[in-house]
């Protein structure tokens, strides 16, 4: 789909499989139960991959004042949620559907689609579509709430799930679903670190536990937490937690030894008894 814009607004809401919108200049990835809304007027384009089949409920529809054919009104006046959204005159905003957002939507366009005119139609229409702006305004309100920490929740749980790997921030932002500035500036609001700071950390947490509890080479520690050299991995190791991976082992790590010395404990029906080991 080439560029384009016209003068309505346009929820576009993933129902299965994934695609790329272009919205002012930003990439944005959307998969299954996500949405974008794109306010009148701006350019934007929909790019579905060749071979990767998505399927899409579109609506368009305008807010103007002497356009409108259904009144907003009583909505207006009735719920805080569509006040607060129209006041954010947001020109996008991307979401996961956090209540019932594809079912007003998939309701609207079911009645829409059968093109009857009777003025019960009509007014079941109304109905639907002021259900549809309440589960949009609920989503715009919660998505600076909400919306940040779940798409960073799902990049945390990437990164745990893939640390022997390469992790790479672009494909980590197309799994989350968002532009990987967007990722950056969640991780550097809400944990006070850049992406690569994070990701070294739970390497490093992951090598000081490997380290403490397991009797693992310290080279394939270093491989099994996605360092491509010993050398690197004692550097930043060191560096990170102010000594060496053989010296913090050695301060940290619990060692299994018997200490029973001569005694010989048995577990026998009645309880336990002691016995004493002698030489002949």
């Amino acid at each position: 789909m080439r560029p384009h814009t016209h003068a309505s607004c346009e929820i576009m809401y993933v129902t299965g499989g994934s695609c790329t919108v272009f919205c002012d200049g930003e990439e944005i990835a959307l998969s299954a139960n996500q949405f974008i809304f794109i306010d009148a007027g701006l350019i934007h384009r929909l790019e579905i991959a060749p071979g990767k089949p998505c399927s899409i409920l579109n609506l368009e529809f305008c807010c103007q004042e002497k356009k409108r054919a259904i009144s907003i009104d009583a909505l207006f006046d009735q719920s805080p949620d569509f006040q607060a959204f129209l006041r954010k005159e947001m020109p996008y905003f991307v979401s996961p559907d956090l209540r019932s957002l594809g079912y007003a939507l998939k309701d609207v366009i079911s009645q829409l689609k059968r093109q009857e005119s009777r003025k019960e139609e009509d007014y079941l229409i109304h109905l639907l579509f002021l259900r549809m702006l309440l589960e949009l305004s609920f989503c715009a309100n919660q998505n600076r709430k909400t919306t940040g920490m779940y798409y960073l929740k799902k990049a945390c749980g990437y990164i745990e799930g893939h640390l022997c790997e390469t992790i790479r921030i672009p494909e980590l932002a197309a799994y989350t679903g968002i532009h990987k500035s967007y990722l950056q500036s969640l991780f550097s609001r809400i944990l006070s670190c850049t992406i690569t700071e994070y990701i070294n950390r739970k390497r490093l947490e992951q090598a000081a536990f490997l380290l403490t509890n397991s009797s693992m080479r310290v080279t394939d520690i270093a491989f099994s937490t996605g360092y491509n050299s010993r050398q690197h991995f004692a550097h930043t190791f060191e560096k990170y937690y102010g000594t060496s991976p053989q010296k913090y082992r050695l301060l940290h790590s619990r060692t299994l030894a018997a200490d029973t010395g001569r005694e010989q404990h048995l577990i026998r029906e009645g309880g336990t008894q002691l016995c004493r080991l002698t030489e002949l």
